[in-house]
């Protein structure tokens, strides 16, 4: 952390409120002289909050040395302050927030400085917490992290069972007693968990699940210029329907414009008609998983109806409009404030979701030259054991001595089993070959579908900010204000002139439709904002699928490695049976 603060100080240009200065100096009369780590913890037992939320700020604000500077200090205070406003304890959340910092609140504190010895009455170690539950021990330091630490995107929760309380000499017990019944009622606030109001179904985080199946017809459509027909197989809806590019593409369109808040999946380009039944598939399986895409009308008369789509969307009654939200009813119990916060920090989503992106095609490219790298292996072994079988030898000489071209036993021997050895050598390329193709087919495809989900959110997020109305709403706004002032200016007079009634009039009618416009756009945004902040949890929520993918990448290679090491170990038990004895060969 200290290096990090040699780069950033938080506290530059600062005003810190008086109590960050009453705090240290009773750590430091806790500590005998100095801030240390047990005396640091003492000092949060004031601020109310849970054990494990005030023990993982201690090991945020440790630097490792024998005591705390007043800079750390103020870090673990600062972080407190944000705990008990619900918001995220971290170094990235002091950094976003630098600027209008919550005061923390830490009634008593003061009691330390009458006490003596304080850090003496605690157990050696108790400053140190192991939480296993902890959820703020996977809060990332990158910067522009501050939107992955942030309350809202977690289901994180302050609460704790059986809160344990640091002990206190005798004369600050009912300080401490009075401090934790006024603190009742805030800790009751903090222990809340604000779950987003999004659908759970886990078969939306299974990306390894695919309930399409799709295949190029063999009959084609057309009848001057010919076009690919596909055949979709649904297992959920136990249909099969006939699709050509256009339909797929006439639905995507349609979700982007239904659903323009939203995630969903995204269609291969026309041009690699190669990986276009891959990517057909991956995309026809994402809307299949995703709960609210599943029940949509026209996606059901995609997968079911038998008849052209074409036809479908002639006959059909379609609702293009974009979805409307009931803010309240999706948000649930998660506070208007939490809300604001995550879409606060919009940008530095953004370009964590842009580092994603980037993370994952590089994962993907070095799959995809793994898998060459295999290939080439496993080419080149089989080119090796090629030339270790005996047929592909050379013919003997039939001139000059017979005694050195007669074949002797150990050369019959070396043949045998070179030739055995040329068998294992082919194994090698085999299981080689298996492995590049099991890392291109399966490890880079279940990465491709993280990808595609990386690509979703950026997609969506791009469309919320051509979309977003803070600009339209401040227009508005002014135009309003300057013509509530006309409007003043006009009733001024008294009385109002008949020349100017209908100029009054006028003014009326357009701050009516200002206001009406205003609660439009009002309504517009907090919109865009509630389901920016729903998708962002969903959007966390699909790393779950990372434990699948590196458990199947591991299992695989100690599979394939094992196999390797089979293959190579009988090679040597044949290689250990090649005769070594020099005379052998010639007699």
């Amino acid at each position: 952390m200290s290096d990090l603060y040699d780069i950033l100080d938080p506290w530059d240009n600062v005003a810190l409120p008086v109590v960050y200065a009453v705090a240290f100096s009773a750590a430091q009369k806790a500590g005998g002289g100095r801030v240390t780590r047990d005396a640091l913890q003492q000092t949060l037992e004031f601020s109310g909050l849970p054990r494990h939320v005030t023990g993982q700020i201690v090991l945020t604000a440790d630097t490792g040395a024998d005591s705390l500077a007043q800079r750390d200090f103020n870090l673990a205070l600062a972080m407190v302050a944000l705990a008990q406003k619900n918001m995220s304890p971290t170094l990235e959340s002091v950094m976003f927030h630098k600027e209008d910092l919550p005061v923390p609140e830490l009634d008593g504190v003061e009691t330390l400085i009458s006490s003596s010895n304080m850090h003496s009455s605690m157990p050696p170690g108790r400053g140190r917490l192991d939480a296993p539950d902890d959820p703020w021990s996977s809060a990332s330091a990158g910067p522009g992290a501050v939107a992955s630490s942030t309350a809202a995107l977690g289901s994180m929760s302050l609460a704790t069972n059986g809160t344990e309380t640091a002990s206190l000499p005798a004369n600050a017990d009912s300080t401490k007693k009075e401090h934790q019944q006024r603190t009742a009622g805030r800790d009751s606030s903090a222990s809340q968990t604000f779950v987003p109001g999004i659908n759970m179904d886990e078969l939306q985080w299974k990306l390894d699940k695919e309930d399409v199946s799709i295949k190029e017809s063999a009959e084609r459509g057309g009848i001057v210029f010919k076009h690919t027909n596909y055949e979709i197989s649904t297992r959920s809806f136990s249909s099969m329907v006939v699709r050509r590019y256009r339909d797929f593409d006439w639905i995507s369109n349609y979700l982007v414009t239904r659903y323009p808040y939203r995630m969903h999946a995204n269609i291969p380009p026309k041009g690699f008609p190669d990986n276009r039944i891959k990517g057909l598939t991956r995309f026809a399986s994402a809307i299949l998983r995703i709960p609210f895409l599943r029940r949509d009308a026209l996606v059901i008369q995609f997968f079911t109806n038998t008849d052209e789509f074409g036809h479908v969307l002639k006959v059909g009654n379609l609702d293009m409009e974009a979805e409307d939200i009931d803010v309240e009813d999706e948000l649930g119990s998660t506070p208007w404030p939490e809300v604001q916060q995550t879409y606060a920090a919009f940008d530095d989503f953004y370009a964590q979701v842009a580092r994603d992106e980037e993370r994952y095609r590089t994962q993907i490219t070095s799959l995809e030259k793994i898998a060459r790298y295999k290939q080439a292996i496993g080419d080149e072994l089989n080119v090796y054991s090629d030339t270790m079988r005996l047929i592909n030898a050379p013919r003997e000489s039939v001139s000059g001595s017979r005694k050195f071209h007669v074949q002797a036993t150990s050369k019959r021997t070396l043949d045998s089993n070179l030739n055995e050895l040329s068998m294992s050598f082919s194994d090698a390329s085999l299981l080689e070959k298996a492995h590049g193709e099991v890392q291109k087919t399966i490890s880079a495809e279940y990465l491709r579908r993280v990808y595609d989900v990386v690509i979703s959110m950026k997609l969506m997020m791009d469309r919320m900010r051509r979309m977003e109305k803070r600009k339209d709403i401040q227009r508005v706004c002014e135009r309003n204000d300057a013509n509530r002032k006309a409007m003043a200016q006009l009733n001024g007079e008294s009385p109002v002139p008949d020349s100017d009634r209908s100029s009054t009039d006028r003014l009326e009618r357009l701050l009516r439709e200002d206001a009406a416009e205003l609660q439009l756009l009002n309504h517009e945004q907090r919109c865009i904002e509630a389901r920016f902040y729903l998708e962002l949890a969903r959007y966390k929520c699909y790393e779950s699928f990372l434990q699948t993918h590196y458990h199947g990448y591991i299992e695989e290679q100690i599979k394939h490695h094992t196999m390797t090491l089979n293959a190579w170990k009988q090679a040597l038990s044949t290689a250990d049976d090649l005769p070594t004895d020099p005379l052998g060969f010639i007699s």
